[in-house]
């Protein structure tokens, strides 16, 4: 569609809540105490609002998709941020149900965690049933303690990134990346940038009239180079 066509196509005008998805994907979300709050609700607040895409914007109606976003930590309840807010965590290990996509954000709770055996064998089951597992900011600390990412390559947080590499040196990692994709795992650099690793996934996913329509939804103007990447620089990475 035209960027035109797309823009008229408002909720209020819709037929969505009408139309069953065909397809319904369950979207897990790891939290812990000291993670990040924009590594976790940017990338949710796109994944939740594919639930308002238009039904034009689907290929056909056996493409639509429905989304859940569900939370989970090592254990159940509130769950504070780095910032003190507190996020109810749904699910832990052991009753989680079955993730389609994961997400795994970082922050300061992420740097002990890397020595925490219960959630890295979690991630490591996760890496082998999920169909697309992602990580924000130094959340890709984890899947590299896990072991996840060895020999692939990677990306994460800038100004941290000597701590934040550490515990993957069987990781590529690679410095000067907005989010590096490899397969079905996605890695962001730091913070906000987990908010374009989750668009360009939804684009690439469900088409970029899709990714288009979430863009205008949200007015968030998103970078579509995942090479771009000034604060490699800023930071005396490159």
């Amino acid at each position: 569609m035209e960027l035109s066509e797309i823009a008229g196509l408002r909720p209020d005008m819709l037929d969505r809540e009408q139309v069953e998805p065909a397809i319904q994907k369950t979207v897990g979300v790891l939290i812990f105490p000291g993670f990040e709050l924009l590594d976790v609700y940017g990338p949710m607040d796109l994944w939740s609002n594919i639930n308002l895409v238009p039904s034009q914007l689907w290929k056909h109606p056996s493409d639509m998709v429905g989304v859940s976003l569900v939370t989970v930590a090592a254990d159940k309840g509130e769950t504070p941020s780095h910032g003190g807010i507190k996020t109810v965590a749904e699910f832990d290990y052991d009753d989680c149900l079955a993730l389609d996509y994961l997400i795994v954000p970082g922050g300061w709770g992420a740097v002990p965690l890397v020595e925490h055996q219960p959630t890295l064998e979690w991630l490591r089951q996760q890496a082998q049933q999920v169909e697309i597992l992602m990580s924000v900011c130094n959340g890709a600390s984890l899947l590299a303690a896990a072991g996840v990412l060895d020999g692939l390559e990677a990306t994460t947080n800038k100004l941290l990134w000597n701590e934040a590499t550490a515990p993957g040196p069987e990781v590529k990692w690679v410095k000067k990346a907005r989010w590096v994709e490899q397969g079905n795992i996605i890695t962001a650099s730091g913070i906000a940038a987990g908010i374009d690793m989750t668009h360009a996934v939804i684009s690439r996913l469900y088409g970029e009239d899709v990714g288009t329509w979430i863009e205008l939804w949200t007015e968030y103007e998103p970078h579509r180079d995942a090479t771009w990447d000034p604060y490699a620089g800023m930071a005396g990475l490159v």
